[in-house]
């Protein structure tokens, strides 16, 4: 088996789409990836982000937020920003790392914010992971 990619997710919290998407990632490509998210800041993982996995059969009630490890983040081989705000403010990826832009609207934020709203992102973002384990080559578990 060739060498783990190691997959970094950030966005501005770490409390709902990086967790969704490192979930996803852990899950779908096991140990062809390492994988790790953060924020730009830390926050409480949401319980909506919770529940929504759990309904989809994965377990992130004992994830934690953290922000972003400057270790982690220059040892990465892909950086995934999930959301625009991530693009303006994440410290500049480091040459031959390779970044990816994902614009995913936060499903927490503001007056929307509903366990329908997470599901449709949890959705997207799993097609997303999806799709960039297979653009790796990485062999997917479903």
């Amino acid at each position: 088996m060739k060498k783990p990619i190691r997959l970094y997710f950030i966005c501005i919290e770490n409390r709902c789409r990086s967790q969704i998407a490192e979930a996803y990632a852990k899950q779908l490509g096991k140990d062809h990836v390492i994988v790790e998210s953060a924020g730009l800041k830390e926050s409480e993982i949401h319980p909506y982000t919770v529940e929504v996995m759990k309904e989809v059969g994965i377990n992130i009630s004992s994830a934690v937020s953290k922000r972003i490890d400057m270790k982690v983040f220059i040892q990465s081989n892909i950086i995934v920003k999930l959301c625009q705000q991530t693009n303006e403010k994440c410290p500049v990826v480091p040459f031959g790392v390779q970044s990816v832009q994902w614009n995913i609207p936060d499903p927490l934020q503001g007056e929307e914010d509903s366990l329908d709203n997470v599901r449709a992102s949890r959705d997207v973002i799993k097609s997303k992971v999806m799709e960039l384990l297979r653009n790796l080559d990485v062999p997917l578990y479903e």
